[in-house]
Order: structure tokens, then sequence, then C-alpha cells
């Protein structure tokens, strides 16, 4: 599938993407020198291992060894074909692509996401022109009685789905879209005499856009003027599970908030659509929602590449306290600092918003508790002053404090507990250490001498290749003297083929890598090309590291021209003595000299 877009306009297009700014959709990017660092999006980690070089146009991290260039970024992170990530990168920036032998019909048949996302746009696009239009009254008053207004409408491109049975579905139809994509984009559902209904009736609609501001799905609300009939439709319907929607990965407003997300490093996590919409409004621009659904590890995994820190805006029921002790597993597992926000009774952060205030919601949102005082203090509060009821909060604490990382945090913690409960602070201890302590970390096995020589044999050639990939100018003249032979890594050995095979140090990283046998080699020369420099390397001390690569070399040939020499006798082959012996004076001569660049 992947020929049928021109391959002209395939590198076309990946010269014209930027792979930094889209790689900053999935994760916050900081600047390391001339690259950017951050923490990988494709495994959970603490410290920043994932790499982008904007200019070379690839990216590698050195915790899972991920690695490629801007179209293998978006097909691994958006789960896509190599077609779809060209097609999605295409319609980001704005480029045009060609096919090759296919009609416009058969172009449409490519690619299910960007199937999927080009019926949703569509939809979209349908239910903004309804809000508008007399449909949209009931809509546009409800939205007035929320305090939105026309801007709101815009930013979140709100829209109105008429009450009637088909009519998006008819509408996308009449647009040229085949049946089976808009049901499976979620936007209508067979009836029981097979034909389309739509999924969205008589209901205010809130696209729903993934990071990189792709339409995924939608939530839709009924309104209170409009007559549904004898039944009654539940009050908030969302998109269902569809290849490009997944509730459980999904933050409503991630693409409007995310900005000021990686600026702050802050994020405040609603429950709803018209609460996020609220808190923009109010300035609360970092502020996203979940859709429909409890706060999950995927989500919390996505906040963690952009955020370090979390609120959660909760309502004061059991719903909300439920879902801040899931949250507190899963902040300690993604090491992201959170706070639980519980909202006034009978309040929500639109609510709030409307009725007190930016600035009482600003403050709400500072005043947050963190999560693992709120669970502590849900763990002891409402306890009997009994000698059961204090073992009971003692025994209920006890997990919590043993889950506590951070020593500091533990005693602290403890103090506070012991202090509510009224008891000893021993006594909380002895509870905490009965729930278990860390294993103790053994030592690791001292590593054999032989295997140290293998490693700084490895390192001495993945230095050698790092400054040829990356600053071959550094390179001295006796670099063309390197083979393949001189290198002892099988990898090191691979690396050194393509480089030579593509063109030889200062030729481009495509060709480099296009000439690597295999995907792992390409993996490790990108890995070497983003890899940084221990010191700074300079002409002096890549002349040492190419003269240590060829010593070795150098000593072999003495050893086996010492052999050669100690098989001839001086006297009966003179001629053959004096030449052999010569032969192995200009090699020590040689050795020599390697030995004194190399020792420099």
């Amino acid at each position: 599938m992947a020929g049928r877009i021109l391959q002209d306009d395939v590198e076309a297009l990946k010269q014209r993407a930027d792979l930094a700014e889209i790689v900053s959709d999935h994760t916050a990017l900081k600047r390391a020198g001339s690259r950017l660092k951050g923490l990988c999006p494709f495994h959970q980690e603490r410290t920043a291992s994932f790499s982008v070089d904007p200019r070379l146009g690839v990216y590698h991290c050195f915790g899972c060894q991920e690695g490629g260039d801007v179209y293998s970024f978006v097909q691994r992170v958006e789960g896509l074909t190599f077609t779809e990530a060209v097609e999605q990168l295409a319609r980001r920036v704005g480029y045009e692509l060609r096919y090759e032998e296919l009609s416009a019909g058969q172009r449409r048949a490519l690619g299910e996401r960007s199937r999927l996302v080009a019926v949703n746009s569509a939809a979209m696009e349908h239910f903004r022109r309804c809000l508008a239009s007399s449909s949209g009254a009931a809509a546009r008053a409800y939205l007035q009685s929320r305090g939105f207004g026309r801007d709101e409408a815009d930013r979140f491109a709100l829209g109105f789905a008429p009450l009637e049975w088909d009519a998006v579905t008819r509408h996308l139809l009449a647009e040229g879209f085949p049946a089976r994509d808009v049901e499976a984009a979620g936007l209508a559902a067979r009836n029981p005499r097979g034909g389309l209904r739509d999924r969205f009736r008589g209901r205010l609609v809130f696209p729903v856009l993934d990071a990189a501001g792709d339409v995924i799905g939608f939530g839709g609300r009924t309104m209170p003027d409009l007559d549904y009939g004898e039944h009654e439709p539940p009050k908030y319907l969302n998109t269902p599970e569809t290849p490009i929607y997944r509730k459980h990965r999904v933050l409503y407003g991630l693409s409007w908030a995310r900005p000021e997300v990686v600026r702050t490093g802050d994020v405040l996590v609603a429950e709803g659509y018209t609460d996020v919409i609220a808190l923009h409004q109010a300035g609360l621009t970092n502020a996203v929602a979940t859709c429909g659904t409890a706060i999950g590890e995927d989500h919390v995994r996505l906040l963690g590449r952009y955020a370090d820190r979390v609120v959660l805006a909760f309502d004061s029921d059991a719903a909300g306290e439920q879902a801040a002790r899931r949250a507190f597993a899963l902040a300690r597992d993604q090491d992201i600092h959170m706070r639980i926000l519980v909202m006034p009774a009978n309040n929500d952060p639109a609510d709030v918003v409307r009725e007190r205030g930016a600035d009482a919601m600003a403050a709400l949102v500072a005043d947050a508790e963190p999560v693992i005082r709120f669970m502590l203090r849900g763990a002891i509060a409402g306890r009997p002053e009994t000698p059961e009821g204090k073992a009971g909060a003692v025994e209920a604490a006890a997990p919590l404090l043993a889950a506590i990382d951070d020593p500091v945090l533990r005693a602290e913690y403890l103090r506070l507990v012991a202090d509510e409960v009224g008891i000893g602070r021993s006594i909380v201890a002895s509870a905490v250490a009965r729930v278990g302590t860390p294993e103790p970390v053994a030592d690791p096995d001292p590593v054999p001498l032989d295997s140290r020589r293998r490693s700084a044999r490895a390192q001495l050639e993945r230095e050698a290749l790092r400054v040829a990939l990356q600053r071959p100018d550094l390179l001295p003249q006796r670099w063309v003297e390197v083979t393949v032979d001189d290198l002892s890594h099988p990898k090191a050995r691979s690396v050194f083929d393509a480089l030579q095979l593509g063109g030889g140090p200062g030729c481009d990283l495509d060709s480099v890598l296009a000439a690597a046998a295999d995907e792992e080699t390409r993996t490790v020369i990108r890995a070497i090309t983003l890899e940084d420099f221990t010191v700074e390397p300079d002409a002096p001390h890549v002349a040492m590291l190419v003269g240590r690569l060829l010593l070795r070399r150098v000593e072999r040939e003495i050893s086996r021209q010492k052999a050669v020499v100690e098989r001839l006798n001086p006297v009966v082959e003179r001629d053959r003595h004096r030449t052999e012996f010569e032969r192995l004076i200009a090699l020590e001569a040689r050795r020599r000299d390697l030995r004194h660049v190399a020792s420099e």
C-alpha cells in the first residue's frame, strides 16, 4: 500500500514534517544541546532517555531502543500502517499527496484511520452548521444558560445533532462517504430493518480530538427543552469503541490544553465536557476530562508524557473518592505528583466558575490535597473513638503508608496518622512494618576481567563510530586504513559496513540507514547518531581513538611476522630472511607510532 503514494511525495513530506513538533504531541521535550530530550512515549520511565534530532529527522530511546524517523514514530505511537501515517502527516502539514494508479475512489479506500478521521471531521462540520441553524436553537439556549457563547462554541467546535433518525447519516452518504465508514466511526448503527440510524440525535455534540488534533469521536448531551418522546435517552452518550476511539485512552480537551500543560508541567483533570470548557473560559487552560469513564492507567500514562503534577477534580460523591483511590496507585507507578480536589457539595467546576468566578476556582485548585493525604484521611475518618475503631484505622492506613517510597514523606504521614488516631507513632510504625519491607538489593557479581576488556574494546569501537557518524570532520587521514577487521563487536562491524556502503563518513544518515543489513543495525545506527559524547571530542582525541583501533591489527601482524622470521634460516635463506626481517622492523616502527598516538 505504501508504494501507492508517490515516493517523491513520501520523501518531500518527510522533509517538511517537523519531527520535534510531532513528538511534542506525545511527550514534553526539552532542549539538550542540538537535540531534544524527554520521557519515552513508548515505555514507562522516570528519567528521560528519549532523544530527538530535528536536524537529522530521527529519534531513539536509549531505554527501550525504539527509534526511527517521523513516519515510524507516527506509526508506532498512533498504531497506524505506513500509509495511514503518511496520510495523517499530510493532513497535518497541508500537503496534498499524489497516488500511483489509483482513482479518487480507490484513494479513499486507503487507510482505515484516515477514512474514519475524515468521516468524523465531516460530521463535526455538519454538527457545527446545525448548531448555527434554526434547528440548533435549543442547544444554543442551553449553552447560554451555562455561560457559553459563540467564542466557546467556535474554540471547542461544538455542534448539534438534529432530533431526526438519520439526518447525519444522510448528509455523510451524500458527501460520498461509504456507509461502512459511517458505521465504523460510531456515527450510526444498524436498525432492525438493516438501515442506518444516527447515534447522536437531539444532542449538543462535543468533538473529541486526539493530541494531534484529529477528530476521533464525539460526546453528546441531551437538551432539556427537547421532547424525546416516551423513551428517555441517557443524558450523555459517547462514541462507542472504534478502531480510533478507545475511551480509556482519550482525554477530552487535550489538544487544546497540551501547550499550557507542557509549558507548566501541570494538568487539571475534570469529569465533564462542560467542566473543561468552563475552566478554559476562566483561564485554566490546562484542563482536560475523561470521556465518561473513570481515570485509568492509560490516562495517567498519557498525562505523564506532558505533566509532572496532576490535580484530579471530582464531585464530592462516592464515585469521586473511588476514582481517587484508583489514582493513588497509578500516581505511584507513574511517579506523578497527584493531588485531589473535591468540589463543594452539588457543584462541579463549571458551576464554581459560573457562580463564584475564576479566582474562586483557581483557589480551589491551589488548595487541592496530595493524594496520599487524601487517602489517609479517608482511611481513618469516621472511625469510632474506641480501641477497636483505632485499631481499624491503623490497619487501614498501614498499607498506604507502606506504599510511600520517600522515607521523609512516610515519616511525616505516619506522624499525621498517629496524631489523627490518637495513638503512639511506634504502634503505627509497627503496623507498617508488618505490611512488608522492600527486598534488599543484592550486590551485582563482580565483572570478570575478560568481560571488562571486551567491554572496553566495545566502548572504543562505539566511540569511534560515534565520531564517524556525528563528527566526521574530526577524523584523521589514517581513518581510510580502518577496515571492518579492526572491529571486533558484531554490531560495530555491521554499523561500519553500512557506513562504508552508504558512502563513508560525512554521507547523509538516510544513505547509511538504507545500506544497513537489517532493522537491528538501523536501530544501533540511530542510537549511535543520537548518543551524547561523554567528553566533547577534538582532533587529538579522535586521532587517539583511531590509533587504538589500528594498533591491535598491527600487533597481530607483528606476531605473525615474528613467527615467519623465526622459521627462516638466516644463513641458508639470507635474502628472504633480510626481507622479512625488514618488514618486521617496519611494523614495529608503525606500532611505536600508533602507540604514541594512542597514548595521547
